[in-house]
């Protein structure tokens, strides 16, 4: 049963749901007319390289710390949001904390303007994570934010409104094992009841069915019970064909769209298949107020940078504090990557990785048809070359605010070489792209074996004995 304020939110908000319920069913009467084939459902996903993840909820509110212990992840801690499990926070002493979440400083639009101003084409926000405490109006609990907190507002909703009003994909990252407040603590290794699996079933269909088109579901963590994860994600195809399925379901194979890179983690190498890489831009997923250890705009564009060399999205996170607010460094490094990818994106949106599986001194490469970005995160005056190159060039431009500019450049086709005349500084000091347009497709020797210089440490770094080296 409902309690009064959801009675009354569920009234004055049944006009909104029934347009919306129309429009998605609509749309979803639409994707049925035929089967959508998985190129179909990832074309845009391909397209976009570079989205916003969104931690946020009651674990927000303890910024890392319980009873004057921080347990934050630079501290040697799993991560700020997983409070509850590493400090073993009793049940209903948790559960409490929803009576003080009141995030009134919340906007929706100034979010997801933020992520459109950074260049970020879609946005992902965790619905549930491990703690169970549900971001939207949901029947199947009544630990939610509707119910349990004072904020009489769906997070959800708001968000994925606002992301359809100024035009970014929208998508929930939901923990669909791990969850401490229905299952316990550690019961990860234990087979879900048929009451909790029926609660996953019934958040999946209120998430696909109450806020219209879903572009992606994120799920986290399946453990063991790939019957169970598939029942998921068949429901996630059955409800909205088009809506992606993140590559940590383990159901069976097939069902997930992408796969998943391991936390702040970037490819080592060339992926072969649709893959991302979920970034923090200090330690802690969740808000952490003693986490100093923030990446550098330098260090974040290079993994944007690299993670599409590679063939791989960027999806970087912001924890926003419990008042609703994202943090001053946040902010600033968001804007400082949509002012690079005003003059660079595109080098990165609707390319592809680089044709070699290796990399070079310099950095890496990106491409389109016809087109072959240099991504330079090594500046040499010098000039900047490559061989193993069979393909004429017709021109090379460096990419700067000011516009293109054209650059000198020495080719000989028969040696397969190229070197590119370059100011004596980068006009960016993070990362400096160079477009060659080409006459033909790429051709070059796939035998040839180099190293892949470029390594995520502490930070990216150029490594000369590269040979050998794993991440």
């Amino acid at each position: 049963m409902k309690t009064p304020k959801k009675l009354l939110i569920g009234l004055l908000a049944g006009v909104m749901v029934v347009s919306c319920g129309i429009a998605a069913a609509a749309g979803q009467t639409a994707g049925k007319s035929r089967d959508v084939t998985d190129e179909e459902r990832i074309e845009w996903w391909l397209g976009a390289r570079f989205g916003m993840f969104i931690h946020w909820g009651l674990y927000s509110l303890l910024g890392g710390e319980w009873q004057g212990q921080d347990y934050g992840k630079e501290m040697g801690g799993a991560s700020a949001e997983w409070i509850r499990h590493q400090a073993e926070i009793p049940r209903e002493t948790y559960a409490k904390l929803a009576g003080r979440f009141n995030p009134t400083k919340f906007d929706a639009e100034r979010w997801v303007s933020l992520a459109k101003q950074a260049g970020m084409k879609y946005l992902v926000i965790t619905s549930k994570h491990h703690d169970g405490f549900c971001l939207f109006d949901t029947q199947y609990t009544h630990f939610d934010i509707i119910d349990a907190s004072p904020f009489d507002r769906d997070i959800i909703a708001d968000l994925s409104d606002e992301c359809r009003r100024q035009g970014l994909r929208f998508g929930v990252y939901y923990s669909h094992n791990k969850d401490w407040h229905h299952r316990g603590l550690n019961k990860r290794r234990e087979r879900p009841t048929e009451d909790y699996v029926k609660m996953v079933h019934g958040h999946i269909r209120e998430l696909l069915t109450n806020y219209g088109q879903m572009s992606v579901f994120w799920f986290d963590i399946g453990g063991r019970w790939r019957d169970i994860n598939t029942s998921y994600g068949e429901l996630v195809r059955k409800l909205q064909p088009r809506c992606l399925i993140s590559g940590r379901l383990r159901g069976r194979k097939g069902l997930e769209d992408y796969h998943q890179l391991r936390d702040r983690l970037i490819p080592n190498k060339r992926m072969g298949v649709p893959a991302e890489s979920p970034m923090t831009m200090r330690d802690n997923w969740g808000y952490d107020r003693d986490d100093d250890n923030w990446k550098s705009v330098e260090e974040l564009l290079q993994r944007l940078c690299l993670t599409a060399c590679r063939g791989c999205n960027l999806l970087l996170n912001v924890g926003p504090r419990p008042d609703g607010t994202l943090s001053p460094e946040e902010i600033q490094r968001l804007k400082a990557i949509g002012r690079w990818m005003d003059v660079n994106g595109e080098a990165i949106y609707g390319t592809r990785a680089g044709p070699y599986d290796y990399d070079f001194e310099w950095g890496s490469m990106t491409q389109k048809p016809g087109r072959l970005y240099l991504h330079v995160l090594r500046w040499d005056p010098e000039g900047i070359g490559f061989d193993n190159f069979k393909t004429k060039v017709t021109s090379a431009h460096l990419l700067t605010e000011e516009g293109d500019k054209k650059l000198p450049y020495q080719q000989d086709m028969e040696a397969g070489t190229i070197e590119i005349d370059v100011p004596q500084s980068p006009p960016d000091p993070n990362a400096s792209i160079i477009a060659l347009e080409l006459a033909g497709e790429i051709t070059f020797d796939p035998s040839v074996k180099r190293d892949y210089f470029w390594h995520l440490g502490r930070g990216i770094k150029y490594h000369p004995d590269a040979r050998g080296r794993k991440d």
